[in-house]
């Protein structure tokens, strides 16, 4: 056990009472594994045997200022109950929920990659893209109104919001990337000017990313997980579970496709650069997963949208296209935000905090930002798998 003495044996007490994991004599041992920037993530194992426990404490991570409510793990719980239900198999599977202790109790995925660790490694997946489209349409789209029961999807949409992380999402990747702050955003310093003129004083850009907030804080369109990146996908070689949707409320499902199309661009533009022969096959996998989950997403759309949109008004071709370019143009445009706030806010990515040394450092930056506006500002004319690859292309001339 750690110095969370007292935490930790009444985490070991809640899962030997709430699970049937582990046989009766069996000798649990307890280990933080977690390092994230708000939970406290534990395994507790035997030998043969191991859970996650996932704890919120009632301040944020290694503090004892910054308060956060323990909702965001009731509302997790129920994220991977419903994620599980409308996409089996695409979530671990949650043993128990204690409110009291504010506990979740889950599956291990020990065994899997998380994807941003095996990105690191420059290692492919040739079936992400196809897993990760099915459990976009199936957990995005099915949670719509068009879909759901109106009177259940708009209870769940009032009961799922979390005030504090939608603040801390709000701040982080709407507002702060677009203020001259030097304690906020951090870059490298010769991009200074590049900076000031393409993000501080770029009023068109900044009322495009308005509309975007706006609609983030507004638009309950559907469940999403709200921090849907490489960090928080496990991957095997056939098999991918996503976790971790503390961020989760009702919100544009563009925003959720969007955050997986900036986490494999941003791996996708750091490698280029560093223009290591040996990494072709991983960069060509990368610009092709890219394309692919966003055209497997539409296929699966049109294939399967006249049976599950039963409502005689939205059940047409017409407005089934419609629909279809709002959640593309919508997915560019929170690409493009999540890149953009990737790049120059506090919360940085593995792929960017380890090239900080490299010589391109800046043009790393400045070609990853212009991809991000880009996508922003042409968001209206981007809606299919080419249309982001193009614009990638275009910025990354390496």
């Amino acid at each position: 056990m750690s110095k969370n003495i007292e935490l930790e044996t009444k985490l070991l007490q809640l899962v030997e009472e709430n699970t049937s994991i582990f046989p009766k004599d069996a000798k649990l041992e307890i280990s933080e594994v977690g390092d994230g920037n708000v939970n406290y993530i534990y395994r507790v194992n035997d030998e043969d045997h191991s859970v996650i426990v996932k704890f919120a404490n009632s301040f944020i991570r290694d503090s004892d200022t910054r308060e956060l409510s323990t909702k965001r793990n009731e509302i997790e719980y129920e994220i991977l109950t419903r994620q599980n239900q409308l996409s089996p198999g695409s979530v671990p599977v949650v043993y128990h929920y204690s409110s009291d202790m504010n506990c979740i109790i889950m599956e291990d995925l020990s065994s899997f990659d998380v994807l941003r660790e095996g990105l690191k490694e420059y290692k492919t997946y040739p079936h992400l893209a196809k897993k990760l489209s099915r459990f976009l349409y199936d957990v995005l789209f099915k949670t719509t109104d068009l879909v759901m029961d109106e009177e259940e999807k708009k209870n769940l949409a009032g009961h799922l919001v979390n005030v504090d992380m939608c603040e801390i999402s709000e701040r982080l990747v709407f507002t702060e990337p677009y203020l001259n702050n030097q304690k906020l955003n951090r870059y490298h310093a010769s991009n200074e000017d590049f900076v000031t003129k393409e993000l501080y004083k770029n009023d068109k850009l900044k009322l495009e990313v308005a509309k975007l907030k706006n609609q983030f804080m507004n638009n309950t369109e559907s469940m999403i997980h709200g921090d849907l990146h490489s960090g928080s996908i496990f991957i095997s070689h056939d098999d991918f579970k996503v976790f971790d949707p503390e961020f989760s409320f009702y919100g544009p499902m563009g925003y959720d496709i969007g955050n997986v199309i900036a986490s494999l661009t941003i791996s996708y533009v750091v490698s280029k650069y560093e223009n290591k022969s040996e990494h072709e096959n991983y960069q060509e996998w990368l610009l092709d997963s890219i394309k692919e989950m966003i055209d497997e997403f539409i296929v699966i759309y049109h294939n399967e949208y006249e049976k599950d949109v039963t409502t005689y008004m939205f059940n047409n071709s017409d407005f089934k296209d419609y629909y279809l370019e709002k959640i593309m143009s919508d997915t560019a445009g929170y690409a493009g935000t999540e890149m953009i706030r990737r790049t120059v806010g506090v919360a940085k990515v593995w792929d960017l905090d380890r090239v900080q040394d490299h010589e391109k450092i800046a043009e790393i930056e400045r070609s990853i930002l212009s991809i991000g506006k880009d996508l922003i500002l042409n968001r209206d004319k981007i809606q299919v798998g080419n249309d982001f690859t193009s614009i990638i292309n275009e910025s990354v001339q390496v």
